[in-house]
């Protein structure tokens, strides 16, 4: 039951993507993640001024690799969800699991070690769904936009194995967090003020603003009691859900329709992507064991 956290934790995604589409016709990428970024410092440094925890850290050079990798990912993403189709910008954004088996293929023929054929097949026939998804949804100007987009995934698997570094390291959560909001603001707001300054605030472009900043706090600490607790096969299939989700608003918010082709591809990419998260996950902990 525990692992069904992670049904609430992909319709909070999907509901924080559709409103960063929303406020993507008022505000450009960098100030969305500087105000996604913002609502996280605020809401986590207030937790743990409450608490009396410190921010300080031995590890901040390695915070900052997590940061700006996650942070990267985080603003190719929103620049998917306000220039793709719902659905395809959430797509690409959950490939994360098919690059981390890409890179694993790729460290192990660099280390002359066995390979996965699991791995290598997810990845294909993940990769083959991808393609699946965008042919048909793509607009004519589009290709440029769905190659940055499909970056996402990639940028998001190596800020997946910084986190694990620094959960080596006896780093908190919470830390990790904190850090890489804090750069989500200052990148942002840097980049925004370089681009023209900060738009200004209104009684109809807050809504999303504030939408997207508590579905996003939501979201994550539903998917953290989900991974904490709950039966890895089940939560590595739910999490997927946040595709399907996606798809749905797209289509009831945007009136973005979703082929027979694009459906096929989405139901391809969740299989390999389930597939590569388990697959994974046993290939990272066969070096683990062998250390015991």
């Amino acid at each position: 039951m525990q692992s069904l956290w992670m049904l609430a934790a992909a319709a909070c995604f999907s509901l924080m993507a559709a409103c960063t589409k929303f406020g993507a016709q008022d505000f450009g990428t960098f100030e969305l993640v500087f105000y996604r970024s913002l609502f996280g410092v605020v809401t986590i440094g207030g937790w743990a001024l409450v608490k009396g925890l410190s921010i300080r850290t031995e590890r901040f050079l390695s915070h900052m690799k997590r940061s700006f990798l996650g942070t990267l990912a985080l603003s190719i993403w929103f620049f998917a969800i306000g220039a793709l189709p719902l659905g395809t910008a959430m797509t690409l954004n959950y490939t994360n699991p098919l690059y981390m088996a890409l890179i694993l293929t790729i460290l192990a023929i660099r280390r002359k070690e066995p390979l996965e054929l699991g791995l290598v097949g997810s990845v294909l026939v993940g990769f083959f769904g991808i393609t699946l998804v965008l042919r048909p949804e793509l607009r004519a100007g589009d290709e440029a936009a769905a190659l940055i987009g499909a970056s996402a995934g990639f940028f998001t698997a190596l800020a997946y194995f910084q986190v694990k570094e620094l959960c080596v390291m006896k780093e908190p959560e919470w830390r990790i967090v904190f850090f890489f909001t804090l750069f989500g603001t200052v990148w942002g707001l840097v980049g925004q003020l370089l681009d023209g300054g900060l738009h200004p605030l209104t009684a109809q472009n807050i809504p999303p603003l504030l939408g997207m900043g508590i579905f996003a706090t939501i979201a994550q600490l539903c998917m953290t009691r989900a991974w904490g607790a709950g039966n890895m096969l089940l939560t590595s299939a739910l999490q997927f859900s946040a595709i399907v989700f996606a798809a749905f608003l797209g289509l009831v918010l945007f009136s973005e329709p979703i082929s027979l082709q694009s459906a096929v591809g989405i139901g391809i990419i969740i299989a390999a992507g389930i597939t590569a998260t388990l697959l994974t996950k046993r290939s990272t902990a066969k070096p683990s064991a062998a250390k015991r």
